[in-house]
């Protein structure tokens, strides 16, 4: 009797979108990244093609040439064998019914309690609670982009999305398990250690939306995480480092009798004013928080994605504060642009955005900024 050739979860994932409908390697992508299939499956651009070779190695699929639209060169578009439908089905159907928690860091964390100081867990698994937080919201940002979309796509983001809130919940419960954790009260009030914080937050509130403006900023220390890739793809990464790091240094400093406001999250952005024409995968960015002076060092939540500390130098800025989606922004842009221009003014440094919004909601803001100087 012939056996069914096993499949790595992968192979399973691009053998399925194959299925579904005959794609060639760069629709395989798009589709990946609309649907997040990256949050559970590791799937890399480079990848799609290796697996797509295995795959019509081993039968699964075909693939032929088919002209480009456009100038561009001819693409193979790839093709679900009767063998290929077989094996997906079999493996498809078996992932359904067999659970599986391989490959969870999360598990060997708590069989690691027993050594670990619970104030120390505490700011740990708080950290993940954050973490959580923020793939629910981009996931629930994804699942609005793409809707309205198939049933069974649908299906994949209600799962993702249900079961990150079942974690929180969870985990969330379990903090408050954790015996003698609670630091005993300071005599001393807490210390607000960014005043920068609230003047930002001021000038923020004062903003009117699409009206620029010149202001004075004063130089900022940043936690930091560098990327060179599609936001889409580097986010889920760069959020959950960036966040453990800077919750681990509020509960350090909460602990010590101080505290400080953690501001919205920012980016730069380096690809300069031709940005349209530079592919997203090529994208580099420096995506931060700021942070009270005077800090040195952080938390590394994931070694894979460092933070640094970094001091952002400002002054004169041009700003606008944008509402409405990431990809409307272009106009928005364009006028803050203009109005640099009246100013007697030329840009002096990167795109920078400050996304005041969760992820998600019906109406975001961002403010837009550069720093300026006098034109020569």
């Amino acid at each position: 009797m012939a056996t069914t050739p096993p499949v790595t979860n992968a192979e399973l994932a691009i053998l399925g979108l194959v299925v579904e409908q005959p794609r060639h390697g760069y629709e395989i992508e798009q589709v990946i990244t609309e649907r997040g299939m990256r949050d559970w499956t590791e799937i890399g651009f480079s990848s799609i093609y290796y697996v797509l070779n295995r795959l019509e190695k081993a039968g699964l699929v075909t693939s032929s040439a088919t002209p480009s639209q456009g100038r561009g060169p001819a693409r193979r578009v790839h093709t679900a064998t009767a063998a290929g439908h077989a094996t997906w089905r079999i493996a498809a159907l078996r992932a359904l019914a067999i659970p599986t928690v391989a490959g969870r860091p999360f598990l060997l964390g708590l069989g690691s309690l027993a050594g670990l100081p619970p104030d120390a867990v505490v700011e740990a698994l708080r950290a993940y609670v954050a973490a959580l937080d923020h793939r629910r919201d981009s996931l629930e940002a994804r699942r609005a982009a793409a809707s309205p979309a198939p049933w069974f796509v649908d299906a994949l983001f209600d799962y993702g999305i249900e079961s990150l809130r079942a974690e929180r919940a969870w985990v969330s419960a379990f903090i408050d398990r954790i015996p003698d954790h609670s630091p005993a009260p300071s005599p001393e009030p807490e210390v607000d250690t960014m005043p920068a914080a609230a003047a930002s937050a001021a000038r923020l509130s004062r903003m009117k939306p699409f009206v620029p403006e010149i202001a004075e900023l004063p130089s900022r220390t940043m936690a930091v995480v560098h990327t060179t890739g599609d936001p889409n793809e580097v986010g889920p990464r760069v959020f959950p480092a960036l966040y453990g790091a800077v919750y681990g240094l509020k509960f350090a400093l909460k602990k010590a009798g101080a505290d400080f406001r953690i501001e919205p999250p920012c980016a730069r952005w380096f690809a300069g004013t031709g940005w349209q024409s530079v592919p997203r995968g090529e994208w580099t960015a420096a995506w931060a928080i700021p942070v009270p002076e005077g800090t040195t060092d952080l938390v590394q939540k994931d070694p894979s994605t460092p933070v640094s500390v970094e001091t952002w130098e400002y002054g004169d800025v041009a700003q606008v504060l944008h509402v409405g989606s990431y990809a409307d922004e272009e106009p928005t842009i364009r006028t803050l642009h203009a109005f640099i221009a009246e100013q007697g003014l030329e840009i002096d440094g990167p795109h920078e955005e400050v996304y005041l919004s969760r992820p998600g909601v019906a109406h975001p803001k961002t403010i837009v900024r550069y720093r300026v100087r006098r034109r020569a």
